[in-house]
């Protein structure tokens, strides 16, 4: 179940998405944010790149981590400022649907 204030968060990036005023998404505003404000707004495009409501439009671990080195850029045709899946309201599941959470497993052994 999503948080209130996580749906106002996306509702609040896909307005200012749309009107092209992504900064405005950031708090305390200084001069040195506006040193790194091509920074600021891949980061920003990296987070609403990761959370595309089509699963294929997101980007891989390895590309995600590529884009966050500089090393490749944000694929910003692939990306959708508008999440329903996250903006719509949860569905209500009766108690005995719900599974258990899944156990803790070991990725590897010390080597």
């Amino acid at each position: 179940m999503r948080s209130e204030s996580s749906s106002h968060l996306l509702k609040l990036l896909q307005e200012k998405a749309t009107e092209n005023k992504l900064l405005d998404l950031i708090e305390n505003y200084d001069d040195e944010m506006m040193y790194h404000k091509e920074e600021v707004l891949r980061m920003i495009k990296i987070a609403a790149w990761c959370l595309q409501d089509d699963h294929t439009r997101r980007p891989t671990m390895s590309i995600g981590a590529k884009v966050l080195e500089g090393v490749l850029e944000v694929e910003e045709q692939n990306i959708s400022y508008y999440f329903t899946h996250a903006l719509s309201h949860p569905v209500s599941v009766p108690p005995a649907m719900v599974s258990e959470p899944p156990q803790a497993s070991v990725l590897s052994n010390p080597r």
